[in-house]
């Protein structure tokens, strides 16, 4: 599906593609975070709600291996992640059933107010704390809702971060662990969506190219990190996104 809109795509369209997906890194670059949550809305105004799904998935996979790596205990990270993994994986398939059998204007309405959700949470989150007995049913209950926003608009991270903060990680280890679920959600998307009829190995070859602008961003990110004030940056990011969410409605409910 998405290999078939590159074959067919004017070079000003793959122009625009490949600069949202820079921006995207970059803003991941500068506050470590948020590279979906920009590039999503950015790319739903250029292609449809599903193939740009996919041309994130394995974005999402690729740029947080490493961190998800870093320091070993990757059994020990699992392990802790794993009431979040148990409700992430039944999350995923039906976001997807959602995202690839509803009409395509319901599809670009419930995307957007994704969006809107996850911009919102993240600007206005407040501070929980989870006892620690409660620990496992709400990481399932996080890891369902992180799954199916992941399937619906590639949007997984918000509800696990939450959680991840409100169980008290802060640091490498908050970092460990939210780049591990990311690696494993986004990667059950990459599998959920070449199941399907839509989408094939060509997609997830481009998906997996769509990575080099993502990376580039990260990396000019990195170096303007220090001289843009990253609170007031982000808050910016998130404003946008919610016009940007807003704007998936408007267009899904007018269209």
């Amino acid at each position: 599906m998405f290999a078939h809109v590159i074959e067919t795509a004017t070079p000003s369209l793959i122009a625009l593609l490949t600069g949202s997906l820079v921006i995207a890194g970059l803003i991941k670059g500068v506050i470590g975070v948020g590279m979906p949550i920009v590039a999503f809305p950015m790319l739903s105004m250029l292609v449809d709600i599903q193939t740009a799904v996919m041309l994130l998935s394995m974005p999402l996979v690729l740029s947080n291996i490493p961190q998800a790596l870093e320091g070993g205990l990757v059994a020990q990270t699992l392990l802790s992640l794993a009431p979040v993994l148990v409700g992430m994986i039944p999350g995923v398939w039906i976001g997807v059933a959602l995202l690839l059998n509803v009409d395509p204007a319901v599809a670009k309405m419930a995307a957007g107010a994704s969006v809107i959700l996850v911009a919102a949470l993240t600007l206005l989150a407040p501070k929980l704390q989870i006892k620690r007995q409660m620990i496992g049913p709400v990481g399932l209950g996080a890891g369902f809702c992180g799954g199916l926003l992941g399937g619906i608009a590639a949007l997984a991270g918000p509800p696990v971060l939450i959680f991840l903060l409100a169980k008290g990680l802060s640091g490498r280890a908050f970092t460990k662990e939210a780049s591990m679920f990311l690696v494993a959600s986004s990667a059950l998307l990459a599998s959920a969506l070449t199941s399907s009829r839509q989408f094939d190995w060509r997609d997830v070859l481009i998906s997996t190219l769509a990575t080099v602008p993502v990376v580039a961003g990260m990396l000019v990110g990195q170096k303007v990190r220090d001289a843009v004030p990253a609170d007031a940056f982000k808050t910016l990011v998130v404003l946008v996104v919610l016009l940007s969410g807003a704007q998936l409605v408007w267009k899904g409910m007018f269209a």
